[in-house]
């Protein structure tokens, strides 16, 4: 793997890693342990964790950035002839600090922090994962059948609207918001959301590289030690398949925590039920 030359510059939380010829955004807040948080999609923004971000900040150094060809880093070149996956976990190599940190995971994020930590756990102190997607992609399987049919209340799309950024903007809007269990909720929340949040091709072409070479039973046995906490919620269209597959890679029980009242953002639905597991899973 590819090292990079870096130079840091930090001006207030915007922390700003040279990699060659590419600089990564990357915004931090707040003093103690570092932990870096990596979302979801994948090819998915990553100001929605700001909230995550403020709430830890108060006793640990939160970190995040977009990842390079999304929101922030859109600008940054996904080369074609090398696996964009990879770009990624290179990124990775260049925006954490050589000494371990903790990294925190959500949907995707879990299994790319999961493949960062196979390739360097001497860089990893500890591994949480939230609302992971399982491994083998079996809770992938359904999940269109699965999501949360609410019904709209954006206005509807007129036959002009087909094919238009438009209509794109409304699919992300309606997809983002079948992931709340509460229709009125997942709309308000969707509608903060615009078409630079997301980049579908390379959502595409991440899953399709991940297929290719997937992390295995013996990836998850191996780093069992460093995960400390896997997070579900008991209405995530991820579920049942996600617990199901988590359970028989990690047996221990005391790893794993259902929460109720939640789907796929659990700190926007059931925000103290959250916290509380997550901030005990991070000291622990």
């Amino acid at each position: 793997m590819r090292h990079f030359l870096l130079a840091t510059i930090i001006v207030g939380c915007v922390i700003s890693t040279t990699a060659v010829h590419a600089t990564i955004k990357s915004y931090c807040s707040g003093e103690g342990p570092l932990l870096y948080l990596i979302g979801g999609g994948p090819a998915f923004t990553t100001w929605n964790l700001q909230p995550i971000q403020k709430k830890l900040s108060s006793h640990y150094r939160v970190c995040r950035w977009d990842m390079r060809g999304v929101g922030d880093n859109a600008n940054l070149e996904v080369k074609s002839d090398e696996s964009a996956l990879s770009q990624w976990l290179q990124d990775m190599q260049s925006v954490l600090p050589q000494k371990p940190v903790m990294l925190w995971g959500h949907s995707w994020g879990a299994l790319q922090v999961l493949l960062f930590a196979k390739k360097n756990p001497q860089r990893v102190s500890k591994l949480i994962l939230s609302n992971p997607v399982d491994p083998r992609l079996l809770s992938l399987e359904h999940i269109e059948r699965k999501r949360f049919n609410h019904a709209d209340t954006l206005p509807r799309l007129t036959l002009d609207d087909i094919g238009t950024p438009v209509e794109a903007l409304y699919l992300l809007r309606s997809k983002i918001a079948s992931y709340f269990v509460d229709a009125k909720r997942g709309w308000a929340y969707a509608q903060q959301f615009d078409k630079k949040d997301a980049n579908n091709r390379l959502n595409i072409r991440i899953w399709e590289e991940y297929k290719d070479s997937p992390l295995t039973q013996a990836d998850i046995t191996y780093l069992a030690e460093k995960i400390s906490a896997v997070i579900y919620c008991q209405d995530d269209v991820l579920q049942p398949e996600n617990y199901a597959e988590y359970r028989k890679l990690l047996p221990q029980q005391d790893k794993h925590h259902v929460l109720k009242g939640c789907a796929h953002f659990p700190w926007e639905e059931n925000r103290r039920d959250y916290f509380n597991v997550l901030s005990t899973s991070l000291a622990h």
